[in-house]
């Protein structure tokens, strides 16, 4: 009587990892003997979608906590990091930062982008025209120091 094993799950993992070759898997899996699934033995392919599960979610929690990293460190930039994927989205998209959607970066571009948001907050920060403007340093007026006493003399003062 012939096996009826189900692979939906396999090609749901597969779907999830698009790195991951098919044919290579099942491969490594029987040692060789065949690229085929459904010569594989129940045990063998219970390990294969096992081992596929473990790299999946090991992927996942690890995409988790450098968007978290990512995230932290936007929000450190001054940019509101709660319920705003619009301006996150519009951060990340500038071709200076990623050129991408916020939540299409993958593991090595959110650890790219981690760097690069280190380096502007160790440089100061975003900045733009309007806020180097507003918070550019005026001339102190003559006496207008703390600390400083003016004294004046009769005559320098006006009748």
């Amino acid at each position: 009587m012939a096996n009826k094993r189900s692979y939906t799950k396999f090609y749901a993992l597969l779907r999830k990892n698009p790195r991951i070759d098919k044919d290579e898997m099942v491969l490594q899996f029987t040692d060789g003997r065949t690229t085929h699934l459904t010569q594989m033995t129940d045990s063998e392919y219970a390990e294969m979608v096992e081992a596929i599960e473990r790299a999946t979610n090991n992927s996942e929690r690890e995409l988790r906590s450098w968007r978290s990293s990512a995230l932290l460190r936007i929000g450190r930039l001054g940019i509101n990091t709660i319920d705003n994927w619009d301006g996150i989205n519009a951060f990340t998209m500038s071709p200076k930062i990623c050129g991408k959607r916020f939540y299409d970066l993958s593991v090595a571009e959110l650890q790219a982008l981690v760097k690069k948001l280190e380096m502007i907050a160790r440089s100061g920060g975003l900045r733009t025209r309007q806020r180097e403007q507003e918070t550019a340093p005026e001339a102190p007026a003559a006496f207008d120091r703390p600390g400083v006493v003016v004294r004046l003399r009769p005559t320098d003062v006006a009748s």
